[in-house]
């Protein structure tokens, strides 16, 4: 028993490996191609960004990928007859899926560490990494075609940046607002062309300015349209944007998905003594356990729909897993996108699918035991 125990647990564990291989390249390089404009060109960038986004997509490729490896398993051992072999020797069902469950079980409560802990950190410092590598790329904090509201008193927009051959750091098509303490308007200039210098000891992103052309507004009385003097203009316009401030608000505006587990507790714990429901701190925390159940919850429905399909094709396996998986962060969406509606109880439209495919995989194999 324990040799056939062992040659389950390794065709499982090869079949994982791969399957998590896959669906790890295939999640990360998304998130590279939506992240891209963030990174600095280079090596260092790139590790940064591998090292510290990858918790966060083994968080959603960890359960796909046993779904997949489970399904491709059993399916083939059901094809080639090894499971009705094991049975006729004497084995049960349920000493025969014991590894595979024991093996979720396992996965489940490394992924659920990895969301509790490894990938929350990893994404704060990720959203971050842009302020800790300005040093050697000023352009990093300026991202192309988003108006950036992160320096105080200013609302900077640019169509393209680029670094040319000699290192200089350029801007093409550049609004510039500049806010009063109200945050009205006081003057909007637009400009062709402008090159950055980050100087990193004194704070400060220097921006010079090239064919300057825009409105100045009347500091006192910044809202009266007959006060603004229209059509200013200017061959250069030099400028500086704080870059302490984006520093310190960056480190401290965290978000519920950047803290752990433990923070997010102490976090409901301060919010119910102030007399208000925390609804999304508790759907955070939900989540990241379910993520970690439905690896168990994809084990238990792969096994009997793996017995069902008798099929060895790879496209088959990664097919089904594909399609139950899609099902299954399709509710988690939906749940999420509720999770300030306290009323509805978001988190138990969260749970249900891992409910529905542990009831589902539990009748399934009580079905097929009885064959």
């Amino acid at each position: 028993m324990r040799t056939l125990t062992k040659y389950i647990m390794r065709q499982l564990g090869i079949t994982l490996f791969f399957s998590l291989g896959v669906f790890t390249f295939v999640l990360l390089l998304g998130q590279f191609l939506q992240r891209a404009s963030t990174l600095v060109v280079g090596g260092k960038a790139v590790a940064y960004f591998l090292a510290l986004i990858l918790p966060s997509v083994l968080v959603f490729s960890l359960p796909m990928a046993i779904l997949a490896a489970t399904l491709l398993v059993v399916g083939r051992m059901s094809a080639d007859n090894e499971i009705t072999a094991m049975r006729a020797s004497g084995m049960s069902l349920a000493e025969v899926i014991a590894p595979i469950i024991v093996t979720a079980a396992l996965v489940g409560a490394f992924c659920f560490y990895l969301s509790a802990e490894l990938a929350p950190r990893g994404m704060f410092r990720f959203r971050t990494l842009p302020l800790q590598l300005v040093a050697e790329d000023p352009l990093a904090l300026l991202e192309e075609r988003t108006y950036i509201k992160d320096f105080p008193g200013h609302v900077v927009y640019l169509g393209r940046k680029y670094v040319t051959r000699q290192g200089e750091n350029v801007i093409e098509d550049v609004l510039l607002y500049s806010l009063d303490g109200a945050g009205n308007v006081v003057s909007s200039l637009r400009a062709q062309r402008g090159t950055v210098v980050a100087d990193v000891a004194a704070g400060k992103l220097r921006i010079d300015l090239h064919n300057v052309r825009g409105d100045l507004r009347d500091p006192s009385d910044p809202t009266n349209i007959r006060k603004i003097r229209t059509g200013t203009t200017a061959q250069r316009y030099p400028m500086e944007l704080d870059l302490r401030q984006v520093t310190r608000s960056a480190t401290e505006k965290r978000r519920l998905s950047d803290m752990t587990v433990s923070e997010l507790r102490d976090l409901i714990r301060s919010l119910e003594a102030q007399g208000i429901h925390p609804a999304a701190a508790l759907m955070e925390v939900h989540w990241r356990a379910a993520g970690a159940v439905a690896c168990v919850a994809f084990a238990l429905i792969g096994i009997p729909l793996g017995l069902k399909t008798h099929r060895r094709e790879t496209s088959i396996g990664i097919a089904i897993s594909l399609g139950l998986a899609l099902a299954w962060y399709l509710v988690v969406v939906v749940a999420n996108a509720l999770k300030h509606k306290a009323y509805i109880y978001p988190e138990v439209i969260l749970w249900s699918p891992n409910l529905f495919f542990e009831v589902l995989g539990l009748w399934l194999l009580w079905r097929v035991s009885r064959v």
